[in-house]
């Protein structure tokens, strides 16, 4: 089964490229779920002294970490690749200090999931070809707190 999981309530990109993907995964008998969460409403209420990047992430998480334990998933995939763990290095640098990436494998603290990024090691431009030759519907970045 596959999740799909909507990051607020605001159409546009998103509402059009998220009909695509439910379409592709219907014509390829994959079942799923679509759940959506207000979370840019949640952040212009609650947003205290974070970016709007790092609640939204983290609202994310807890999201799909909830909806893992919810449908009995004991794998969460998460998509991140390469090109995603040298920006993860470098900001963790100049804003933290430290030098930290995202864990390629961990279980998550909380909630009885382990959470796996099996394109850690593979560049974006390799994920674009591929999408790109297997044409897949791709959702582009859309957020609407940047």
């Amino acid at each position: 089964r596959c999740a799909l999981s909507g990051r607020g309530s605001y159409s546009g990109v998103w509402g059009s490229t998220v009909q695509a993907l439910k379409a592709h995964l219907a014509q390829l008998g994959v079942p799923y779920f679509y759940e959506s969460q207000g979370i840019i409403n949640q952040a212009s209420c609650s947003l205290q002294g974070d970016s709007i990047c790092s609640f939204c992430a983290r609202m994310k998480r807890g999201i799909l970490y909830t909806v893992c334990q919810r449908e009995g998933y004991g794998v969460l995939a998460l998509g991140q690749h390469l090109d995603d763990q040298a920006e993860s290095l470098l900001m963790s640098a100049f804003h933290n200090g430290q030098l930290r990436v995202m864990k390629a494998h961990y279980r998550a603290k909380d909630h009885p999931v382990r959470i796996i990024r099996p394109l850690t090691y593979v560049r974006e431009a390799a994920t674009r070809e591929f999408a790109s030759a297997m044409a897949l519907p791709v959702i582009p970045e859309n957020c609407p707190g940047c």
